[in-house]
């Protein structure tokens, strides 16, 4: 039993050493993790906006699992990614206008936590493909013209419709009102804009005409001269896809033609001021094709000083035009307008010594003031083709009326406002019967624009006289040998000296008002003193025989002293002067002090200078002192 004991004992501890065995290091070593494999998917190709979802669902592990995912983007535009912790997150394509390139990057973790290197991938994201459209029509403004019948005003109740030509256009987005597109219609006021389909879009018409290159113009109608912006008129917002969008642009006025809440009420008004002087820049477009116009603002505003041309500080030119519809409105007086841009023409292509001021058609005027507002009237009734000019206003009965004439009717021969070369009438009766194709009376000529045009662009801006009727004949019968007998007799009937005509009035017998002739005297250096005339038998400071005119051809070349003296006794009688040279103001003697002025400039020797002078109770802009009849005595030494 014993024996048995013991075996049992051993076999026991056979056991137990075989299952050391099994449990000790004695055996293989254990099998390392293999890293996970991260596969970012394929690139893409998308659209700007376009959903786009990521895909890493191929990543794997071959001893294990994926148990986590880290996508990041390493380039391109930053976009948000949605779930970039899982195998296909998503974002939003941005909107971009080229082409463009993300890249984005994955790792995956295995189950135990081993991590990938990266993979990626790229997208590719298209501009969008913009389809354009045309937005095309017709832009019209409302025009105000005159009742056939009794008081002759203007119709408000009965606007009709005009193509406005030439003007700006712009397609702008109806929301953010940013510019889309530009254009200017055409002479039928035809547009024509290209603009993205389906964007909601309004047309903005502006009351600015401008035009590049030969011949060139840049007009705008604003209220006011600085810090403002010409009028615009806008239709309401619409398609972009609807094709075709005519405009027609209101006046905006009661038909009782009362004044609406403000200017910018009054829509076609700024476009009717344009399409006038688009007519009158084809009619000098079509005798000098390569006209360059300078800038124009056309100030159209409730004004008190009447309309007018003139230049601001820093040589800015402009129309001043009325707009009160209670008293005097000008949008819609053709003439006015054409009127004053004949000033802005005259000043610009000839040359005007016209002094400006208020003015009648009855008044006996300075000769260069009966000139500059004749031709002033005379070149709007050429542009307009139209020998009646109008002008509407309101009467003291409130009632809408206007007042005309008609350059195709002489003034009368003899008595009060006969004809003169003193007579803006005169003036502008002459200049049509140029023009016209009509025979009538004295005129029997035709000679149309072009003949005008060279003659006031060619020796009337040149001549060393002042401006006037005499300058102008002077060289048109010069320009127009064959035709100086017809133009004698056209000229002749205004009570004017045409056969021995010159641009100094030299023959000139015919003077409104007594011990006014010659109209220059002549004076040398050294010669002693001359006397001239200060009168005021026709009014103040424009009319004539307001102030005396003097020529002088030096001699010699040098400095020369003008002085002036006045007959008027009272102790602050204030004679001034002025000196010419072609246009061009040489000197200047107007202290602003009494008697005697004197001014020295130098002269070059064989030039013809003018000299005016005038009593300033006559002849300056405002009265300063006793008008009256005086004696001006001028010397040069």
């Amino acid at each position: 039993m014993r024996y048995k004991g013991t075996g049992l004992i051993v076999a026991g501890m056979a056991a137990l050493l075989v299952l050391n065995a099994c449990g000790g290091g004695g055996g293989a070593a254990p099998t390392p993790n293999t890293a996970p494999i991260a596969r970012a998917g394929s690139a893409q190709s998308v659209s700007a906006g376009a959903p786009v979802t990521l895909n890493g669902s191929a990543s794997s592990d071959a001893d294990g699992s994926i148990a986590g995912y880290a996508w990041t983007q390493t380039a391109g535009t930053s976009v948000t990614l949605t779930g970039a912790s899982t195998a296909g997150p998503s974002f939003v394509a941005p909107q971009v206008v080229n082409t463009s390139t993300l890249t984005f990057s994955l790792v995956v973790t295995d189950n135990v936590g081993a991590l990938s290197a990266a993979s990626s991938v790229t997208i590719t994201v298209n501009a969008p493909v913009i389809v354009n459209v045309t937005v095309a029509g017709t832009v019209r403004f409302a025009r105000v013209t005159y009742r056939s019948t009794s008081p002759f005003g203007l119709d408000y109740a009965n606007p009709v419709l005009r193509p406005a030509r030439g003007v700006a256009v712009r397609a702008i987005d109806a929301g953010t009102l940013a510019v889309l597109a530009t254009g200017v219609t055409d002479a039928s006021g035809a547009y024509s804009l290209t603009v993205t389909s389906n964007a909601t879009i309004a047309i903005q018409v502006v009351a600015q005409m401008q035009r590049a290159g030969t011949p060139r113009w840049d007009v705008r109608v604003q209220n006011g001269l600085t810090g403002t912006a010409p009028y615009t008129y806008a239709s309401a917002a619409f398609s972009s896809n609807v094709g075709t969008k005519d405009i027609d642009i209101p006046t905006g006025i009661p038909a009782n033609g009362s004044n609406p809440p403000s200017l910018s009420d009054r829509a076609s008004g700024p476009f009717a001021i344009l399409d006038t002087i688009f007519t009158a820049i084809q009619a000098v477009v079509a005798v000098a094709p390569s006209a360059t116009f300078p800038e124009l603002l056309v100030d159209w505003g409730v004004q008190t000083d009447g309309s007018q041309f003139s230049t601001a500080a820093g040589g800015v030119q402009y129309i001043q035009l009325l707009a009160d519809l209670g008293e005097d409105a000008d949008e819609f007086d053709q003439h006015t307008v054409a009127h004053e841009f004949g000033h802005f023409v005259e000043h610009n292509f000839s040359r005007s010594d016209n002094r400006g001021g208020s003015h009648s058609l009855s008044d006996r005027l300075d000769m260069r003031t009966a000139f500059g507002e004749g031709f002033g009237y005379g070149f709007a009734a050429i542009v307009l083709n139209d020998p009646v000019v109008r002008d509407g206003f309101v009467n003291t009965l409130g009632q809408q009326v206007s007042g005309s004439f008609n350059a195709e009717t002489n003034p009368p021969s003899t008595g009060a406002g006969a004809g003169c070369w003193c007579s803006e009438i005169s003036v502008v009766s002459i200049l049509w019967d140029l023009y016209d194709s009509v025979s009538d009376g004295s005129d029997n000529i035709s000679l149309g624009f072009a003949p005008i045009w060279a003659a006031m662009t060619g020796d009337q801006r040149n001549t060393p006289a002042f401006t006037s009727i005499f300058s102008f004949i002077t060289a048109l019968k010069a320009a127009q040998p064959g035709s100086a007998a017809l133009i004698n007799t056209l000229v002749a009937a205004q009570n004017i000296n045409a056969a021995s005509i010159d641009a100094f009035a030299t023959a000139e017998t015919n003077a409104p008002f007594p011990n006014m002739l010659p109209l220059y005297a002549n004076i040398t250096r050294g010669g002693g003193p001359v006397i001239v005339r200060s009168i005021d038998d026709g009014g103040h400071f424009n009319k004539a025989g307001n102030g005396g005119l003097l020529r002088f051809v030096a001699t010699s070349t040098g400095p020369v002293t003008v002085t002036l003296t006045t007959s008027n006794p009272a102790v602050n009688s204030d004679p001034d002067f002025f000196v010419q040279r072609s246009g061009i103001l040489v000197a200047l003697g107007d202290d602003g002090a009494p008697q005697p002025e004197t001014e020295t400039f130098n002269v070059t020797a064989g030039t013809t200078y003018v000299i005016n002078a005038y009593d300033c109770a006559n002849g300056c802009d405002t009265v300063q002192g006793t008008p009256g009849d005086y004696d001006l005595t001028v010397t040069i030494n």
